[in-house]
This record gives structure tokens, C-alpha cells and sequence, in this order.
């Protein structure tokens, strides 16, 4: 498979990635709108652990949703680890922006996605880098040096006195 073979089908992967992700949102919000009415309990267990978190702003979207207990601690979590690769490829870059998880997740992406940003985010910062295992020359190139490093090599094998 070429490069461009290769470049092809990865973005294709993407994309049937990126709509089975709009599918599975679609079906779980007809489903969300069908029960969105939320007891008192579970409303209060939502934003509690929304805070305890790290994400209190995403209570009022739990709420308005009528999501469920069980549905809101998966979101949390992945809310949460999300923060989490954030703040660690931050270390590293700080050009990614702070808020870079909650736009991804506010946007239907999985915490697998996140992560494969921020990884392509961080390669491709690594990639402007130029490694070079050489020492550069102390003396620079060109005839000047190449003359210079013939009269030592001349003067080391005895062939040329000093003036």
C-alpha cells in the first residue's frame, strides 16, 4: 500500500469513525427525548458528582438532557480523563489550548478521540524539531578550511615546515 493509499484510507477510517459516532448521538438523543424527566435524587447526585469531577459546568447540559445516573458518571469520567490528557500534552505543548477537551466532547468525541488529537497535535510539534546526531564542525567549511586542513595534515605527516 502506497503513502497515499495508506492516507486515503486512514482519513475513510475517520470519517465511518466520525459517523457511527453522529449515528449512535442521534439514536441516544431519541431515546433521551422520550425520558428526559429527572427525581430530585438523582438530579442532586449529578451535580455533586459533576463538582467532585472537576466539571461543574457540565451539570446544566446533564441536566437539561434528562440524562441518567449511570449515563452521567460515564460522561463525567470521560469528561474527566479528558481533562486529564489535556493538562499532561499542555506540559509538553502549551500551545494546545485549555479548553481543547470540553470542545472535543462537546462536540460528540469519545475520550479515544481526544487522545489521538492531542497525540497528533504533539507529533507534529516534534516533527518541526531537527535532530542532527553530528557535532557540528568547530572550523567552518570552505575552501579557507579545507586549505587549513590540508597544511595541518601536511605538517603532521612531516612534509611541510613551519616558515
Amino acid at each position: 500500500m502506497t503513502d497515499d493509499e495508506q492516507r486515503d484510507f486512514d482519513a475513510a477510517a475517520s470519517q465511518v469513525t466520525t459517523l457511527d459516532a453522529k449515528i449512535a448521538t442521534a439514536e441516544a438523543e431519541k431515546d433521551r427525548t422520550s425520558t428526559t424527566s429527572i427525581d430530585r435524587t438523582d438530579a442532586s447526585q449529578i451535580a455533586r458528582l459533576c463538582v467532585e469531577g472537576g466539571v461543574p459546568n457540565m451539570a446544566a447540559t446533564l441536566l437539561a438532557e434528562g440524562v441518567s445516573l449511570e449515563d452521567a458518571k460515564k460522561r463525567i469520567g470521560a469528561a474527566g480523563e479528558a481533562q486529564k490528557l489535556v493538562a499532561l500534552a499542555r506540559r509538553k505543548d502549551a500551545s494546545i489550548p485549555e479548553d481543547l477537551s470540553a470542545t472535543m466532547l462537546a462536540d460528540g468525541k469519545s475520550v479515544e478521540q481526544v487522545r489521538a488529537a492531542l497525540f497528533d497535535k504533539l507529533v507534529a510539534g516534534e516533527e518541526k524539531t531537527s535532530i542532527s546526531s553530528h557535532v557540528p564542525a568547530a572550523i567552518p567549511a570552505g575552501p579557507t578550511a579545507s586549505a587549513n586542513s590540508m597544511e595541518r595534515e601536511l605538517k603532521r605527516a612531516g612534509l611541510k615546515k613551519d616558515a
